[in-house]
């Protein structure tokens, strides 16, 4: 029993090793930026935290503080706070908003001021560590160190963009300047307000809502749009949107010519970065090789009422979004981004007609190879046997340049041919594998199937195929790594975009994201999935062909 646990603890354990890896490509594809831009090492991804409220301070940015004394120099960084002059805003709770300030600077002050103060023991040392502190904190520290933690909800103006490249913006007056919350004023919910805020360096509304009184805030307007803009020419629709970290979702619907459109998929208001969102109804856009930075505006089938031609209705929903819903937001966030940058689906067709078409032309002719090699006596077949197996001694690299002008001068560049009719000329050790099992096949078998009329491709066929089930599923899942994994071929073959497999592809998308962590994970997990899901069906012929077992006898 003891051996046996150990035997076990030592399964386990390996299995955990080896899917380490997998369990961090999992974990950082879920990753906002700010989670992988710190010195310290964290494999889980930051728990989302969704509110009822905005504006609010966020208490978990700084919830994990290292260094010594903070029961002294927290209250101290406090009292500094209120000594510095900054004023916090009415809209979060002051005593919640000190407190985190006086964390943030904590953190700050760790690095600013000299180690021997922090490492000092000496009587007097938080004396003196509070005094090198306090020459350090001024009104503009605090500052920063609150818009660090201060988390807001912010709509920019509405542009609209034509496919004639012209561009209008919804609500805005030649005459005069108008604020953003007056071109956002129809809120039909109580719990939200709108409050501009001059001191940005672009016109904004800030939302203060309030969930505790309702589930869902809409902002809707009917706009008047000039009449040089064609709304039926309408290409796109961009906002500046700054999220408040709660992942709650955004969701968007316009109202024009009598037709209604409605996003593919929700805006979630997650991180607090400033970004652009966008929205465009489908088009040729949606089918092409571009990087898809809008959300697709999908038409629904009830009309509208708004009809006229120079008028368009914006619908701008918040819906509240619980723990899981904030869950389900993050995680796929960034597949939903993946998506965007690269035509995926378009990439997936290519890798499983490779696929497809591989396997099936490896699994005949080879095996037709191998019974000839295995069943048939024909002159030279030793000497030809041979020479199959010499061409496995020879490098990949070496034949790569001539294998290359040989496709090219048959007019094969940029096609798919040269990624797929290789395995038509068979494969060396595929014949080699599949020529063992069919040595250990009784003669008797095939004597039988002689007599009653069957000739060499009847034998083949009905007798010898059915046997080597096993190899034959080996054959199917090395062809399916191979081709599905192949990067250095649609490398040296392969110039259109249109016709990039997945891994080639994925590798182009690193090269445009600058090989962002979490969006290179996110993409690579989607890729690497299949292949666990196929070796976890195929296992059992993947080791029966490994292990050359043959037929039971």
């Amino acid at each position: 029993m003891a051996s046996r646990a150990v035997a076990y603890c030592i399964l386990v354990a390996g299995a955990a090793v080896f899917s380490f890896p997998f369990l961090w490509m999992a974990s950082t594809s879920v990753k906002v930026d700010r989670e992988l831009q710190t010195r310290d090492l964290r494999i889980l991804p930051l728990s989302p935290h969704p509110q009822a409220k905005s504006p609010y301070v966020d208490t978990a940015y700084y919830a994990d503080l290292e260094g010594p004394w903070q029961e002294q120099i927290l209250p101290a960084l406090e009292r500094m706070v209120d000594e510095s002059g900054f004023r916090i805003p009415a809209d979060v709770n002051r005593q919640i908003a000190k407190e985190q300030i006086a964390r943030g600077l904590y953190s700050r002050l760790r690095v600013r001021l000299p180690a021997e103060l922090w490492q000092d023991k000496s009587p007097g040392a938080v004396d003196r560590l509070l005094a090198a502190a306090k020459a350090d904190v001024n009104a503009e520290i605090v500052s920063d160190t609150f818009g660090r933690i201060y988390r807001r909800f912010t709509l920019g103006a509405i542009r609209l963009r034509s496919s004639d490249v012209k561009e209008v913006e919804l609500g805005a007056e030649k005459d005069r300047a108008v604020p953003v919350s007056a071109r956002l004023d129809n809120l039909t919910s109580k719990a939200a307000t709108l409050q501009d805020l001059p001191d940005e360096p672009k016109p904004v509304a800030k939302v203060n809502y309030d969930f505790t009184e309702a589930e869902n805030i809409v902002l809707s307007r009917t706009y008047q749009v000039p009449a040089e803009f064609d709304l039926r020419k309408l290409h796109r629709l961009q906002m500046e949107v700054r999220p408040d970290d709660t992942w709650h979702e955004l969701w968007l619907s316009i109202e024009m010519n009598g037709e209604r459109y409605r996003a593919a998929r929700t805006f979630p208001l997650g991180n607090f970065e400033v970004v652009t969102g966008a929205w465009q109804p489908a088009g040729p856009d949606d089918r092409s090789t571009k990087i898809k930075s809008w959300i697709r505006l999908e038409k629904l089938d009830e009309p509208s009422p708004v009809t006229a031609r120079d008028q368009i209705k914006v619908t701008l929903e918040v819906i509240r979004c619980g723990e899981a819903g904030a869950w389900r937001n993050k995680i796929l966030n960034n597949y939903n981004r993946v998506l965007d940058h690269i035509p995926f689906w378009r990439y997936v067709r290519v890798s499983v007609f490779l696929v497809v078409v591989k396997i099936l032309l490896a699994l005949v002719f080879s095996s037709l190879v191998a019974y000839s090699f295995a069943r048939l006596n024909w002159p030279g077949r030793e000497f030809c046997f041979i020479v199959m197996l010499a061409t496995m001694m020879i490098p990949g690299q070496v034949i790569m340049i001539p294998q290359f002008l040989i496709w090219r001068s048959l007019g094969a560049y940029n096609t798919l041919t040269p990624l797929w009719l290789g395995p038509a000329f068979g494969n060396a050790f595929f014949i080699f594998l599949l020529r063992q099992f069919l040595k250990g096949i009784p003669r008797d078998l095939e004597d039988a199937a002689r007599i009653d009329g069957c000739g060499f491709l009847g034998i083949y066929w009905h007798i010898m195929l059915p046997l080597i089930k096993p190899s034959l599923a080996a054959i199917a899942v090395f062809t399916f790594m191979e081709t599905w994994n192949d990067f250095m071929g649609p490398l040296i073959y392969i110039a259109d975009q249109r016709l990039y497999p997945l891994a080639f592809g994925l590798y182009a998308f690193s090269v445009q994201v600058n090989n962002d962590p979490a969006l290179t994970m996110a993409a690579s997990l989607l890729m690497t999935v299949p292949v666990i899901v196929i070796f976890f069906f195929a296992q059992k012929y993947f080791i029966q062909g490994v292990t050359l077992t043959g037929m039971k006898q």
